[in-house]
């Protein structure tokens, strides 16, 4: 869901560099043997550094050391003095994956009721009137493991969920309009949605509800009492979600001026498979605990009181595709780091960290962020959980970092390959953002294929009116004036519209480029302000890179159909084919 982009990994990994630096460089470690655990005074003071310097205002952590637990908070749950503590209550984002497919587990294992469950088993042979993809091969070999590693073929199109009235039911049935970008079973492409699809299956097997199947079968014998996907009715340990907005006249995002910004709760239960847990990190210790427990007790498979079976946590992390494009860093000149790719299982993903086998996911929603390790080897585990997107996740690579390097028993000169290894599964299992570099590469592109500069045909009023997409609703284009800037004189004539209701609100900005050409703009709204006036919103820059295209019908008077760029994988398979192929990376809106 929400991703740090690559320069505020890099940013992570120096200001890490940085404090191991100020801390003496090549000391080794040692475990703490204090009654405090490894979250002693030292330990405080490194974490309240990484916060100060990341801008995240409240953390809290819990570290999973064999059957002993150390958890603690840090900073503010909601400014300026409620305290976070072990048990303050954050949304936990993509972490939620894990339950869904653990769930799924469940009915495979269960033979008596329910035989026809099987990780191969085609998806629509249980909601055949919902599951319908693209063509009819898609839809009846889609297999439930497919879905749960990402591996259909479907890429993210995270901007079509959330509308008016959606359910979960109502979101998979829209799919069937939604274009892909691979062959099943080719590429690793994340994919929120067949995590509803998944929540569909299970709700339309079991007749119960994806919220009270995890309660039943995993939060209350666990002891998890202060998990849900629900608000609770007493707010006061739920956390506040921070946006940090930045005085960027230094040049990055991690200036020491600006504010923060409170941000909006999610309404993402039309996926709640995918994202929509709330928890504290001692109820993540002891779900944490229940999966290493499996892994490293072998008479583990005999005890019936644990939900969590040696057998489901060897379906669940064993791997089914390999995430492309993301390999341990080590060593960059090392020509054999493919050997040791991170791979995707199922609601996990599976790495080497040092030589250790690591199990690991993260979450992000709109400010908040969630990390969960877990070293089977080791018997350990650690999950972090703050109160901003992104930057709470490369908190939490850092502080785990700092512990692992501890527990082993190294020195800090491991830190920086360990939090690179870290911070690469996070960049994998979230929602990407816009990427200097690469928002550079394709708004060159379209700039040379749309070179010639060629007037607007007609007014810039006739192509505002309402579009409208069977899955992704609707766009009310409507004309909007921007006002110059610093590098711009005068003020230019736009298209505006926004995708709201959405679990994830945009802004889209319209701006002519030549002939029925226009470059797209997103915006992203920060804050709990009007997103429809616009009244106490910040509005951040995440897209500038995207391109829509009008066009008239027969008689060449009247607009008909818009094509626009809105789906990262579309545009990037569509482009990599050449220039001829740019238009098959848009979705395509009729005019009402």
């Amino acid at each position: 869901m929400v991703i740090p982009t690559r320069s505020v990994i890099l940013i992570g990994t120096l200001l890490l560099s940085a404090i191991v630096g100020a801390q003496g460089g090549q000391r080794p470690l040692q475990p703490a043997i204090d009654n405090a655990g490894p979250l002693d005074a030292d330990f405080d003071a490194f974490v309240e550094n990484v916060l100060k310097q990341l801008h995240v205002p409240g953390f809290s952590i819990a570290v999973i050391d064999g059957r002993k637990v150390h958890s603690k908070g840090y900073g503010y749950a909601t400014l300026p003095d409620n305290e976070a503590t072990a048990d303050t209550q954050y949304f936990t984002g993509s972490t939620t994956k894990a339950f869904t497919a653990a769930a799924a587990g469940l009915l495979v294992e269960d033979d008596e009721a329910h035989p026809d469950v099987q990780w191969k088993s085609p998806i629509n042979a249980f909601i055949r009137e919902d599951f319908v993809l693209e063509d009819e091969y898609l839809t009846s070999h889609t297999t439930i493991e497919d879905a749960l590693s990402h591996r259909t073929g479907l890429p993210r199109h995270d901007l079509m969920y959330g509308q008016t009235g959606d359910t979960v039911s109502s979101v998979v049935h829209r799919m069937r309009w939604l274009p892909m970008t691979a062959q099943p079973r080719t590429t690793w492409q994340y994919c929120n949605l067949m995590f509803a699809v998944i929540t569909d299956l299970l709700e339309s097997v079991t007749g119960i509800a994806l919220e009270d199947l995890l309660r039943d079968k995993f939060w209350k014998p666990l002891g998890m009492l202060s998990t849900s996907f629900t608000i609770p009715s007493d707010t006061s340990r739920l956390a506040t979600g921070y946006y940090w907005d930045a005085d960027e006249s230094e040049g990055h995002q991690f200036t020491h001026t600006g504010r923060y910004v409170s941000e909006p709760y999610l309404d993402i239960f039309p996926i709640s498979g995918a994202g929509a847990t709330i928890s504290t990190v001692n109820d993540y210790a002891l779900w944490a605990g229940a999966w290493l427990h499996a892994a490293t007790d072998s008479s583990k498979s005999a005890n019936k009181s644990s939900p969590i079976t040696r057998s489901l946590f060897n379906a669940l992390a064993t791997p089914r595709t390999i995430i492309q494009g993301f390999t341990n860093p080590g060593d960059p000149t090392d020509p054999f780091a493919f050997v040791t790719p991170i791979t995707y299982a199922l609601g996990w993903m599976t790495l080497k960290v040092l030589g250790e086998p690591l199990v690991t996911h993260d979450g992000g929603l709109t400010g908040f962020g969630t990390c969960l390790y877990l070293l089977p080897g080791l018997d350990y585990g650690v999950v972090t959980m703050g109160n901003t997107a992104g930057s709470s996740n490369v908190a939490g690579s850092i502080v785990a970092s700092r512990l692992l390097i501890q527990r082993l028993g190294l020195s800090d000169a491991n830190a920086t390959e360990v939090t690179d290894t870290l911070l690469s599964a996070s960049q994998a299992s979230l929602r990407p953002s816009a990427e200097k570099s690469r928002i550079q590469r394709r708004a060159r592109s379209r700039d040379l294929l749309h070179a010639s500069n060629l007037p607007l045909p007609g007014s810039l009023a006739d192509f505002a009116g309402i579009y409208t997409h069977p899955a992704y609703g609707i766009l009310n284009l409507t004309l909007a004036t921007v006002t110059a800037t610093a590098s711009a004189s005068g003020n230019t004539e736009v298209l505006t519209a926004l995708l709201y209701p959405r679990a994830w609100p945009h802004k889209i900005q319209l701006s002519h480029v030549t002939d029925t050409v226009f470059a797209v703009s997103l915006f992203t709204p920060h804050g709990r302000g009007d997103i429809v006036s616009g009244a106490n919103i910040v509005w951040e820059l995440t897209e500038s890179d995207y391109t829509a295209i009008f066009k008239f019908g027969l008689d060449g008077e009247v607009v008909e159909t818009m094509g626009i760029e809105l789906e990262d994988t579309m545009v990037e398979v569509a482009r990599n084919k050449g220039p001829k192929a740019w238009k098959e990376g848009m979705l395509w809106y009729e005019k009402a």
